[in-house]
């Protein structure tokens, strides 16, 4: 039990609804801290998503706003890329279905 860590939850302020565009600044703030509980300080899950400003680069929503959170390699693995931040991107589930659905050129065709 001392080893557990005390999580303090924060109340909504009175009639603030997720859905008013006048309080978008108050909810990023808000899921950007509960993200600062979801990976350790200073690992790289964490530092990605500083780096990304705890955006979606597809949708640009909060990466926190309650979809499941994939990581995704920019150059895949199979072709040679890393598992370096600088490879890596968060991505919401949707989006990162998004990213693989679209049609790869091939050598040669046209664009």
């Amino acid at each position: 039990m001392a080893t557990t860590p005390i999580i303090r939850h924060t109340k909504v302020k009175s009639d603030a609804s997720p859905f008013d565009a006048e309080l978008r600044e108050y909810w990023s703030i808000r899921q950007t801290k509960q993200g600062r509980t979801r990976w350790a300080k200073g690992f790289k899950h964490y530092n990605l998503a500083i780096q990304q400003n705890w955006k979606c680069p597809v949708c640009g929503e909060h990466l926190l706003n309650g979809e499941e959170i994939e990581t995704h390699h920019i150059v895949p693995v199979k072709h040679g890329g890393s598992d370096d931040i600088e490879n890596l991107i968060h991505l919401h589930s949707a989006c990162h279905k998004q990213v693989h659905s679209k049609p790869k050129l091939k050598a040669g065709s046209m664009a």
